[in-house]
């Protein structure tokens, strides 16, 4: 087993990186309600996502203070700043494991929005910039790292990243406001309005988009398939196989999980999604607990504030 240090290291590397590229994306969306809503629709989609994503509704009553809390603030725990600077320091901490065109990759990223570099831009070309910044990341962790135990500590926190804002983006704009978000609006904050026309693309209702969202199993953005490879990820680390049950509290939390959201019915889905993305996102916040105990020897993790 290698280092706790490196360990944790690389799963929070995976966990920033799907974070910054997730909330550019949503923050893309938000931005482009902003231009077209009227009345209070923008403004209600605006509060419900500073809410969803751990930041206080009555910081977040214009465009503006969406922008600030979640962009580009340094100051802000929330911001994409924020968490670029978190990616390069956990990246410094495991140097010696990431490959040199990687850190160049985590540090180039950095040095650029730290910097100011994205502060000439309108924030639409802004969210773009970040995005591209996450795919060169990712392209270079996918192309240098071998499949070994880096790459599954890795993998494990950008799924189980990407279960949590799934969950907070259906919150976000389908739960929390008066008036959900229309089902392309939903599509597009995850990434999955093209995949969704090409699959599935007469059903253009609301409840066929988060159904989507939820369960749908080739999807890669999907509930069901990130919380399927994050469990995939737990058990390369520890191919101990039981005759029943499983040893690893995080396998366990992730599979059961998987199963409650798999398995319900499809006129459920809608009718509980509240309550699924709440416990989804505790699920993910209590499987990261479950990991720091049993690999980072009880290392004190960041997380993710209550909405």
């Amino acid at each position: 087993m290698m280092l706790s240090r490196i360990a944790e290291s690389l799963f929070w590397i995976g966990r920033y990186v799907e974070r910054a590229s997730d909330q550019a994306r949503v923050l893309e969306v938000h931005l482009d309600l902003g231009s077209t809503a009227t009345g209070p629709h923008g403004m209600n989609f605006g509060s419900s996502l500073c809410r969803a994503m751990g930041a206080q509704p009555l910081d977040c009553l214009t465009f503006e203070d969406v922008w600030e809390t979640l962009g580009l603030n340094p100051k802000s725990p929330l911001s994409i700043v924020t968490t670029f600077a978190n990616c390069r320091e956990s990246a410094r901490r495991c140097r010696e494991i990431l490959s040199t065109s990687t850190w160049e990759a985590i540090n180039r990223s950095w040095r650029v929005i730290q910097f100011g570099g994205l502060d000439h831009l309108r924030p639409a070309e802004a969210c773009r910039e970040v995005r591209d910044f996450t795919s060169m990341i990712v392209g270079t962790l996918s192309d240098t790292m071998t499949r070994d135990q880096a790459w599954y500590f890795l993998a494990a926190g950008r799924y189980i990243e990407r279960t949590d804002m799934t969950s907070r983006i259906l919150y976000a704009t389908v739960v929390a406001p008066p008036r959900p978000a229309t089902h392309n609006v939903v599509l597009r904050a995850c990434g999955a309005q093209q995949a969704f026309v090409v699959t599935r693309g007469r059903e253009d209702t609301l409840a066929a988009a988060v159904d989507f969202l939820m369960r749908d199993r080739l999807f890669p953005r999907s509930v069901v398939h990130c919380l399927g490879r994050a469990q995939e990820s737990l058990a390369a680390l520890d191919p101990t196989v039981l005759r029943s049950g499983f040893e690893d509290d995080a396998q366990r939390l992730l599979g059961r999980a998987c199963a409650n959201v798999e398995y319900d019915a499809e006129h459920d889905v809608m009718a509980t999604l509240g309550a699924t993305t709440t416990r989804l996102t505790d699920v993910c916040k209590q499987a990261t607990q479950a990991l720091t105990t049993r690999y980072f020897e009880g290392a004190l993790a960041p997380e993710w504030k209550e909405r």
